[in-house]
């Protein structure tokens, strides 16, 4: 890093490997039945000790009724990233919504699904959700010559 103490033990880990921390990140979590928010801190007690004494921004959202914490979490941490840092390689930057909105506009499953939204806060049922996520797997190899991973070998 530049000089400054590494104290997380994960971020000391990746360090060690020589990945460089990020300006943003995303993360998934559950808010519990006595309404507290339940995450993961690893990863966010790195991304924190990374940036002391800065400002940051947290922007929450509430996942699609139906469809399930790793399907989100899977489109949101891995999908979209990979194709805006795909689209950024062709020469098109795009911010994460602005990509999560492109891709919407490309699924013909929308059609399909007449009646209920296929947007961040839609009605989206967990069937629907893998339709849309198999999809963008094909869409992007065949258009963006990118490999989207299954989420189970990530």
């Amino acid at each position: 890093m530049d000089g400054h103490e590494v104290r997380h033990p994960l971020q000391r880990i990746l360090v060690r490997k020589g990945v460089a921390m990020a300006d943003k990140i995303s993360e998934s979590g559950m808010v519990g039945q006595d309404g507290r928010m339940h995450l993961p801190m690893d990863r966010l007690n790195a991304f924190f000790a990374e940036h002391k004494g800065q400002r940051i921004i947290i922007r929450i959202e509430a996942a699609a009724p139906g469809s399930t914490v790793a399907q989100i979490a899977y489109y949101y941490n891995y999908i979209v990233p990979t194709i805006v840092e795909a689209l950024k390689e062709q020469g098109t930057r795009k911010s994460e919504s602005a990509v999560d909105r492109w891709l919407i506009e490309q699924y013909p499953g929308e059609k399909e699904y007449e009646g209920q939204e296929l947007q961040t806060g839609g009605q989206l049922t967990k069937t629907m959700m893998n339709d849309f996520l198999e999809w963008l797997k094909q869409f992007a190899a065949e258009n963006l010559q990118v490999f989207i991973d299954d989420p189970r070998c990530i």
